[in-house]
């Protein structure tokens, strides 16, 4: 026959008092913090996949702001080129310079000189706004502004970072370039680069932003196409390029309307003569180029247009995806309610069950009996 001592029972009960205990401790703790688990030993499986929907959770998070923040910077450069489109180039440049050939206006082709080297200065200025503390349209340079009308003489210049885009003399582009502190830029062996390089260089420049589409680099570092987006608006795409054309005239729509200011200033409305800007066979070839110059620029308005609606459907996507991974860490993370409380009254009972046992298990000492 087996004997139970008193220390026995006594430990027994102790047992499984500390068990009910621990069982009431964990489901009330369960049902305030409403988590399944609090630490990685609790539940090791589902703890290593809500980190795992964690890590994903902040990385959309990160994409939807960036998503946000290339919207709002595109939003704001559609905003710009369509007050670019319709009020800088026709009120400030297209009639000035169809009324500036007209010889019925001879007598004021001064003014109009005047009032479309104004109008290219407002585009300048345009294409210098910013969006938060960077230059919309830099390209890849966001801190500095990227253009600017450069004066020598009776000459104006539109520059592009510190190049001139427009200067007839092509040596100028087969020069070193130097920056504002007077550095060269080297290429990749080292060798310091032409204006020309330069532009072609920061022509074809990107700013890569990863707005859920993968982001991969390739093995040289650098980030693949497809999965990124770029979030660069180069302004000499947008207003033409800084290519010249057949007849040596730059193709972009302030250098055009800059040579043709000059030529309506040149002339001499005294005299009725022209000056060494140019005729008026100059001027008239100009405007022409002006007109394609301003489609070129409608198309750019119509590209950044679709680039803004891309971003407005990616940022849906993103939000749906947020959306699903946040369910999905809910039901690993997050107690059923329900369940949480039928298993916290079942805990209640059976730790009052266990106090009540202990009443009758637990002997009684002889203060009991004296009292």
């Amino acid at each position: 026959m087996m004997r139970i001592t008193t220390n026995s029972t006594l430990y027994t009960y102790q047992n499984n008092l500390m068990k009910s205990s621990n069982q009431l401790y964990s489901a009330m703790n369960k049902l305030m913090t409403k988590r399944n688990f609090d630490t990685y030993a609790a539940d090791p499986a589902a703890a290593t996949r809500a980190f795992k929907i964690h890590s994903s959770l902040n990385a959309t998070n990160a994409q939807a702001a960036n998503n946000t923040m290339v919207y709002n910077k595109f939003s704001s450069a559609w905003d710009i080129a369509d007050d670019f489109l319709d009020k800088l180039s026709q009120d400030l440049a297209e009639t000035p310079l169809i009324s500036g050939l007209n010889d019925p206006n001879a007598t004021v082709r001064n003014t109009f000189g005047d009032v479309i080297l104004s109008g290219a200065e407002s585009m300048v200025q345009s294409l210098n706004s910013k969006y938060g503390t960077d230059y919309i349209f830099g390209g890849a340079d966001t801190q500095n502004p990227p253009f600017a009308i450069e004066t020598e003489g009776d000459m104006h210049y539109l520059t592009y970072r510190g190049i001139r885009l427009d200067d007839p003399d092509s040596t100028y582009y087969e020069a070193e370039y130097k920056d504002a502190d007077g550095n060269p830029m080297l290429d990749s062996d080292g060798n310091p680069m032409t204006n020309q390089e330069v532009l072609d260089k920061w022509n074809a420049e990107h700013l890569y932003v990863d707005i859920g589409k993968g982001f991969e680099v390739d093995k040289a570092g650098n980030v693949i196409d497809s999965t990124a987006f770029d979030a660069a608006i180069r302004g000499t795409d947008f207003i033409g390029g800084t290519d010249f054309d057949e007849d040596g005239d730059p193709k972009n729509i302030i250098s055009i309307m800059l040579r043709t200011a000059e030529i309506f200033k040149g002339y001499n409305e005294d005299t009725k003569t022209w000056g060494p800007a140019g005729d008026y066979e100059d001027a008239k070839r100009l405007v022409d180029k002006f007109r394609d110059a301003q489609d070129a620029v409608s198309k750019q308005h119509t590209a950044l247009d679709t680039k803004a609606k891309y971003l407005e459907t990616n940022k849906t996507q993103l939000e749906s995806t947020f959306d699903a991974l946040n369910n999905e860490r809910q039901s690993i993370e997050n107690i059923d309610e329900v369940e949480a409380i039928l298993t916290l009254s079942w805990a209640q009972t059976s730790y009052n069950a266990a106090i009540q046992v202990g009443a009758n298990v637990i002997p009684q000492s002889l203060m009991d009996y004296l009292s």
